[in-house]
């Protein structure tokens, strides 16, 4: 089997895809402020910047421009850690967790249907092998 050639078949597909709604909607909430709202949402709603610059793997001056924004339409808030003065803890506020709720039932929304167009047996191999690529991409970066 030629890798070579499938991986520009595949190459020359995902240069289509970012005309697919679901694509479009993934590839939105795994960048900026909406990364930072889903990553609040699955830490307890609060975190420290340098855990969401780590995490994000961006500077933390990107995070501080990124955060400047959130609090600015009021999805967050900043306040000093009362444990350690130098810290900053980011909040997530009632309207920035109604906010990022939305976005993560469109996206839902939008993943149903492109499993639909699968059909069950696609849907299911194609779980299988993002599981697979994830996982060997995971334990390839940890050896």
């Amino acid at each position: 089997m030629d890798y070579y050639v499938l991986a520009r078949e595949l190459m020359s597909l995902k240069s289509g895809i970012k005309h697919i709604q679901f694509d479009r909607t993934m590839s939105k909430l795994n960048q900026g402020g909406l990364f930072v709202l889903n990553y609040l949402v699955d830490h307890q709603k609060t975190a420290y910047p340098k855990d969401l610059s780590k995490s994000m793997v961006v500077s933390t001056a990107r995070i501080a421009t990124i955060l400047n924004h959130l609090e600015k339409d009021d999805f967050i808030t900043r306040t000093t850690d009362p444990k350690d003065n130098r810290q900053i803890i980011v909040k997530l506020t009632e309207k920035g967790n109604k906010y990022i709720q939305k976005q993560r039932n469109e996206m839902l929304e939008n993943v149903v249907k492109m499993l639909e167009c699968l059909g069950p047996e696609d849907a299911l191999a194609y779980i299988r092998i993002q599981k697979k690529l994830i996982n060997n991409i995971y334990n390839e970066k940890n050896n």
